[in-house]
């Protein structure tokens, strides 16, 4: 079965960045083909990837209207593949924009039946999603193997992850199993301690000057060497135990 793994936060925590590094910690495990889904309509998960960015989900709207005798469910299906943006050990799809301010349903039930259509082609499939919760409570993943919560240790951060984690359970989401990603843990006063949340820390990310420079030269972090970050360390090592099934 595909494992599935989604990523969330408030803005500015750094959810590209650890979607990133889990997509490169999955590939260095072996687990390969995977697939990255960026869902959120500002896009830039494919410049971490160094991948070209794909037309999003959003556009197959106005194709569907077009007819014709192909069915539309086969449309549908040819019009998912041609946006595919295919790499070595990640291919990544986009959601795009939604049909007018504020509405992603039809991209959501696109994306939705993507899912469903590709993951059987892959090892496994990591969900970047927009600030909040806002596509995970309209349920654009069936399951969810590991729900990712991104957040910094103040206490204005950690709250955001308890309310997203509270979100999750009142919404009955399909999730197995919840962890926390502490992005920037050091060197923040008053911060409040992670383990009063109740959610099992996944990993600490550290300040790590190398992800920007990497960044900045254009470089994807799937080609972060074993050693040369340790904030890609540090994912790579907690997504080997729980991949090995040791913190579940």
């Amino acid at each position: 079965m595909t494992l599935r793994i989604a990523v969330a936060g408030k803005g500015g925590v750094g959810k590209t960045t650890c979607s990133a590094l889990l997509l490169r910690a999955l590939a260095l495990s072996g687990i390969r083909p995977l697939l990255a889904v960026d869902a959120d309509p500002n896009a830039n998960l494919h410049q971490l990837l160094s991948l070209p960015l794909p037309e999003g989900l959003g556009t197959l709207r106005e194709e569907q209207k077009a007819g014709g005798a192909v069915p539309l469910a086969d449309r549908i299906a040819f019009g998912i593949e041609r946006r595919v943006s295919e790499g070595d050990a990640v291919d990544l799809i986009a959601m795009g924009r939604g049909e007018g301010p504020g509405c992603y349903c039809y991209v959501n039930n696109l994306l939705r039946e993507a899912l469903d259509r590709m993951e059987g082609g892959y090892r496994a499939v990591v969900v970047d999603n927009e600030a909040g919760m806002e596509h995970l409570s309209r349920r654009s993943t069936r399951r969810i193997d590991h729900l990712v919560l991104v957040g910094d240790p103040s206490r204005r951060g950690l709250e955001a992850v308890s309310a997203l984690r509270d979100l999750a359970a009142e919404l009955a989401l399909p999730v197995r199993k919840t962890w926390l990603l502490l992005d920037r843990p050091y060197g923040i006063p008053g911060r409040t301690a992670p383990e009063d949340l109740g959610i099992p820390l996944l990993a600490a990310l550290p300040h790590d000057p190398r992800l920007p420079s990497w960044e900045s030269e254009g470089r994807s972090f799937l080609d972060l060497p074993p050693g040369e970050s340790p904030a890609a360390d540090a994912v790579a090592d907690a997504t080997r135990t729980f991949l090995l099934g040791l913190a579940v």
